[in-house]
């Protein structure tokens, strides 16, 4: 189970520490937006013909969100301590977490991934920015199982790099 930090505490040695951006920046150019504002421009329009004014709402509420996560700059801090993994406040021990593996293929996608053992917490992507993947897989490997067969990035990392979420 995560616990969150206030205080410092001892969570061994840290081996690695970086900072990375919490969302990736993309660029998006005029013909982004003009596509993106005529999508939610079909789908209001969609919704209007169904009398679905829900899914009006949530469309609406969707193109805010990525327009606000977008201008949104916060760095999280991220360390491989030898008593598990410390992103920004909150601590992971290496006893909830299944395994780890590594999506590198610069310069788009260098990304290391954590998937807990609950299937009630979410996968844990964190950006690997410029540390040496062979480094910090061989520093895990200490304390966690590598699965190796991930060889591509999750669907749903895809979808959002590609369409530039």
């Amino acid at each position: 189970m995560a616990e969150e930090t206030k205080e410092k505490k001892d969570f061994g040695e840290t081996l690695f520490a970086w900072k990375f951006s919490e969302f990736p920046k993309h660029e998006r150019g005029k013909n982004w937006y003009l596509a993106a504002g005529g999508v939610v421009v079909l789908l209001l329009l969609y919704s209007v013909f169904t009398a679905n004014f829900l899914f009006a709402l949530i469309s609406i509420m969707a193109a805010l969100i990525v327009l606000l996560f977008q201008r949104s700059n916060k760095e999280a801090e991220f360390k491989i301590c030898e008593d598990g993994i410390l992103v920004n406040d909150k601590f992971f021990d290496y006893k909830i977490i299944k395994h780890f593996y590594i999506i590198y293929e610069p310069p788009e996608i260098k990304t290391l991934y954590f998937e807990p053992k609950s299937l009630l917490n979410p996968r844990i992507p964190i950006s690997l920015e410029d540390q040496n993947p062979v480094v910090i897989r061989e520093a895990l490997q200490q304390y966690l199982v590598e699965d190796i067969d991930h060889e591509n990035e999750p669907i749903s990392d895809q979808i959002l790099r590609i369409f530039k979420l």
